[in-house]
């Protein structure tokens, strides 16, 4: 199983807060594979869990379904020629597999810096019951392929903005 699908599964079973509303913004750089992800003040860097890069946490209080809202990288090496689009499916047919009611919204292209992206905008339920809302921005940077996970509880009643902050997270990532 990749670790983009083992951090994935971890990441939604973690306590989830609300959405930060501060204007400045911090920028974390990973200090082996030097991308950066940039995050709103307030929010913290998490806890280290095996198979993800960095998780960042947005302020508390835990919301719906005991959610906390966040974002994370995982990153693994790739063979050379692997394109985004081969990477994203294969990404996705393993989403399919192990999330429970999975159901893609919609899939936007983008580009993080010079590299071409994927933004991928989708729900499933956890074991419990809960429904979860996360998007992903998949990209492929030489032979790493980066997976960048936001978040948040599909029942949340502050939805729309925790979308909105998440999906500006996730294309203010940039590989190295």
């Amino acid at each position: 199983m990749s670790t983009w699908i083992v951090a994935a599964l971890i990441t939604a079973l973690l306590a989830v807060g609300s959405v930060s509303t501060a204007s400045a913004w911090l920028r974390y750089v990973h200090p082996r594979l030097g991308f950066s992800l940039t995050y709103p003040a307030g929010w913290v860097i998490g806890p280290k869990v095996s198979g993800i890069e960095v998780m960042v946490l947005g302020p508390g209080p835990v919301i719906a379904g005991g959610v906390r809202v966040n974002a994370n990288v995982t990153s693994e090496s790739l063979p050379p020629g692997v394109s985004v689009a081969e990477y994203e499916e294969a990404n996705e047919s393993q989403l399919r597999l192990l999330f429970q009611d999975y159901r893609r919204l919609r899939t936007d292209r983008t580009k993080v810096g010079e590299y071409v992206a994927t933004l991928r905008y989708f729900t499933w339920r956890r074991n419990d019951g809960v429904e979860l809302y996360q998007i992903q921005l998949v990209t492929v940077a030489g032979t790493q392929g980066y997976v960048v996970t936001g978040t948040t509880a599909a029942s949340s009643s502050n939805l729309q903005a925790e979308v909105q902050l998440l999906t500006s997270i996730l294309v203010g990532f940039r590989p190295k």
